[in-house]
């Protein structure tokens, strides 16, 4: 006994410069073999987490086992309770097999051990290892064994110790040297991707280890952007769940086994069974994301320090390459905005505006569509005036109620509004139908002077996704750019469609004034009328009554017209009318313009009109010498339109111009009448006078005219009077001469023919005869071959109108008996005009007047 004290105290001292856990435990054993009387065989185990397995085995035939045993096997084994084996004790036991904690097959091998010493080889709370020494033969340990375990289990404790405090400042100072040439390497990055790619390398590199991975703080989410030997691609941790965010939240790292229930996901992989949480702060505590590095043993408390001070350099780094990235974004965005404002200068027009504002706003954003809505006062509506991107022309010309889309919630704070998943929100719409998770963010329009005109917005609609915040700042600056530049380009349209609708006025009015038709009048005034008012179609209306004691009767559309000729007015061309009720009898019952601005509503609506979709109309009543002649009537279907005091007193100065026209006509038509029958009746005096056949005035005045409108003569009033008035100069021949049955002397012949220059003369300065009149009265006997009188002329020579009295004067006069001759017969009188074309007729006027007389006679 006394010899085997120098023997442990050398193997102590060789055993103190093991490098290493196994080395120590596997040299222990065989020492103890030598130098414990009775131990022929043995086997040593190293603690691993809460079991231990097998560092070395020697004296057995079983190859070293790869599998671990438990405490509780351990304890079996020994014979004694952890206590025991905490304070060194170590202990022999008659051995069982079955007690053993080996495989089955294992213990077959061990049928031949009979004694078992044990012995525990403590470290803190925990039994660090143990060392098995095993008796083959059937007499017990010696009892000299004992003591010398015992001491050899707590010089085995003071090494193993001694080792391990080694083995930590080593391990140390090697996480320290990786910890300053990470550090180092953190300088090099340029990119913060890049960096975030990189994280879980540069921590393996302090900490060793083969498995790690990066979170990304992306909003309220904790996101993996990086990993070594992970699969899990997509993974992320909600706000306030796992040790992830606690880490954050409490600023420092936090080290845990794999156990733990605050982890939010267990991803424990044998043998890893720890895990290091390393946020990721910048110099103000900000909080950039978390490292996460997973180990077989657990991590030691110097271990923080080093993992602190790496999550510092790193979070300075990534706030340093962000800041940058920030202003390198920042700069791009603003040369971006710089270029999207010169693109916007461009515009001509709101619209075109408009478009281009949506279409950078895709531009500038990582959006999948943009909106701008304008605010629609009269109607209390939000309309999407332009749109691009996912379902725009579904988006296009859509209105909103109020409360109805997020765009009135930003209209309503007049401040920005972004959600990450707009399909949360009940007040959202989606104009393609899907509601799926979709970010959205809007921002108000507003002028110069501050007052909001819509709202410019984006979403992820169709593609999901996020929009990042820095977004934001850019549609903001889109938004003030787009705004005032709105404004300008709306009053300046506003300044030209007021200076075109003067110009259109004053075109108007002067060309009212140089029509006298009022027909024409109406049409030129509803063309204009139609343009300035934004209404669809009108028409002018002349009033039929059918019973005047009951005032009802027709409204006859005499003219019409339609912006965009879609044929609506053929459905309103014959209204029945009652006057004090209807759209237009009450306008000509009080005589005042009327403004229906929806006719889909109006109580007094025909059903029959309601189908059409009428909406607004707008009616001036038309009165000529006080009584109801009809209306000025503008309408618009589909839509409603706005009607102005401005467009109320437009219509109602047209309408006054109108009657005037039509009074002026009426009255012109009933001087013509009394004219045309002063005019008759002198023909007719003259017929008498003359002994003409009766009828002879009315017969060539009326053939003279559908002659004249056969060869399309300018002046059929003239033709009309001329053939009136053609003989009024035999009024001044003597009856002596006007009546002698008998042939005419020369000089009775030269006054019969002064009948031309006298009447000429009797006209000439009467200013409503025109000179067609004046020309037929003059020259109706001249006579294209020169044979004719008073002045002999010949061909062209003689004025047209002359050249067709002419011809219907000489048919007349054939066709009916005078006192020295015969009528002749119809054919007969056209078979001398055919004789007498182009010797003393005019030829082309024979044959035009020869197709009208037979059409006339057909007929």
């Amino acid at each position: 006994m006394q010899g085997s004290y120098p023997g442990l105290l050398a193997l102590l001292r060789d055993l103190v410069g093991s490098p290493s856990q196994e080395a120590l435990l596997t040299e222990a054993l065989e020492g103890a073999l030598r130098l414990i009387p009775g131990a022929q065989a043995g086997s040593s185990l190293l603690r691993e987490g809460n079991a231990y397995r097998f560092v070395a085995m020697r004296g057995h035939n079983i190859a070293l086992p790869r599998y671990s045993l438990s405490l509780q096997d351990e304890l079996r084994w020994y014979g004694g309770s952890l206590q025991e084996a905490l304070s060194a004790r170590p202990k022999i036991t008659q051995a069982k097999v079955e007690l053993s904690g080996l495989s089955q097959q294992d213990r077959r091998s061990l049928q031949g051990v009979n004694w078992a010493l044990n012995i525990p080889i403590p470290l803190g709370d925990k039994v660090e290892a143990w060392l098995s020494l095993d008796r083959l033969e059937a007499t017990p340990f010696p009892a000299e064994a004992l003591p010398l375990a015992q001491e050899l289990g707590l010089s085995l404790g003071v090494v193993l110790q001694m080792l391990k405090e080694r083995r930590k400042t080593q391990a140390r100072l090697e996480r320290e040297e990786g910890l300053a040439r990470v550090l180092g390497v953190l300088s090099t990055f340029r990119e913060a991707d890049t960096l975030w790619k990189s994280l879980p390398h540069l921590i393996l590199e302090i900490l060793g280890g083969k498995r790690a991975l990066a979170l990304r703080r992306e909003g309220d989410q904790l996101r993996v952007c990086a990993a070594v030997n992970w699969e899990a691609a997509g993974f992320s941790v909600p706000r306030g769940n796992g040790v992830s965010w606690l880490a954050l939240e409490e600023r420092r790292v936090q080290m845990v086994g794999l156990d733990d229930p605050r982890l939010y996901h267990n991803t424990s992989v044998a043998p890893e069974e720890y895990a290091a949480f390393v946020p990721l702060l910048d110099a103000h505590g900000e909080g950039f994301g978390v490292v996460v590095a997973y180990a077989q043993a657990s991590f030691e408390p110097d271990d923080a320090s080093v993992l602190e001070a790496f999550g510092r350099g790193v979070g300075q780094v990534l706030a340093r390459l962000e800041a940058q990235a920030g202003q390198q974004r920042e700069l791009a965005r603003l040369q971006s905005l710089t270029l999207a404002s010169q693109r916007l200068t461009a515009a001509q027009t709101t619209e075109e505006l408009l478009q281009l504002t949506v279409k950078e706003a895709l531009g500038q954003t990582r959006a999948s569509t943009s909106l701008v809505v304008l605010y629609r006062p009269k109607d209390d509506v939000l309309e999407v005036v332009a749109a691009a991107g996912f379902a725009a022309e579904k988006a296009a010309g859509t209105r909103h109620k109020r409360g109805q889309g997020l765009a009135w919630r930003v209209l309503g704070q007049r401040s920005p509004l972004y959600l990450p998943d707009a399909s949360r929100e009940p007040s959202a719409v989606f104009t393609s139908g899907n509601r799926a998770r979709a970010a959205y963010l809007g921002v108000p329009m507003g002028d110069p002077e501050g007052q909001m005109v819509g709202v410019l917005s984006v979403d992820t609609a169709g593609v999901g996704g996020e929009i990042q915040p820095q977004d934001r700042y850019a549609l903001e600056a889109l938004a003030r750019v787009a705004g005032v530049m709105f404004s300008r380009l709306q009053a300046l349209e506003r300044t030209n469609r007021e200076t075109e609708r003067y110009r259109r006025l004053v075109l108007m009015s002067s060309d009212l004034e140089t029509l006298d038709e009022p027909v024409c009048m109406a049409q030129r005034a509803l063309e204009t009328l139609i343009d300035l008012t934004g209404l669809s179609a009108g028409g002018f209306y002349r009033l039929e009554l059918k019973d005047t004691s009951k005032g009802s009767g027709l409204m006859q559309l005499v003219r019409g017209h339609e912006r965009d000729k879609e044929g609506r007015l053929q459905h309103f061309a014959s209204l029945p009318v009652s006057l004090g009720s209807g759209f237009m009898g009450k306008a000509l019952a009080t005589g005042k313009v009327q403004l229906i601005e929806d006719y889909q509503t109006w109580d007094g609506a025909w059903p029959s009109l309601v189908a059409y979709k009428l909406r607004t109309l707008l009616t001036a009543p038309l009165f000529v010498r006080g009584a109801p002649y009809g209306a000025l009537t503008l309408a618009s279907f589909e839509h409603k339109a706005y009607i102005s005091e401005e467009h109320l007193a437009l219509l109602e100065a047209v309408a006054r111009r109108l009657e005037r026209a039509l009074e002026r006509v009426a009255h012109l038509e009933e001087i013509t009448r009394t004219r045309e029958d002063a005019l008759r009746a002198l023909g007719l005096g003259l017929e008498l006078r003359d002994l003409e056949t009766s009828g002879h005035t009315d017969r060539v005045v009326a053939l003279t005219a559908a002659l004249g409108q056969r060869l399309a003569f300018p002046d059929l009033e003239g033709l009309r009077m001329g053939a009136y008035l053609h003989d009024l100069g035999k009024l001044a021949i003597p009856d002596s001469i006007l009546l002698k049955p008998g042939t005419l002397t020369d000089a009775e012949w030269r006054i019969m023919k002064s009948h031309c220059d006298i009447g000429f003369g009797m006209l000439e300065n009467l200013g409503f005869l025109s000179q067609t009149a004046l020309n037929i009265v003059r020259y109706h006997h001249e006579r294209v071959d020169g044979s004719g009188y008073p002045f002999g002329l010949k061909g062209d020579e003689i004025p047209l109108e002359a050249r067709l009295f002419a011809v219907v004067d000489v048919y007349d006069a054939l066709i009916h008996s005078r006192p020295y001759k015969a009528a002749w017969s119809h054919q007969g009188a056209l078979q001398e005009l055919r004789r007498q074309a182009g010797q003393t007729l005019d030829a082309s006027i024979v044959q035009a007047f020869i197709e009208v007389i037979t059409s006339r006679v057909r007929k």
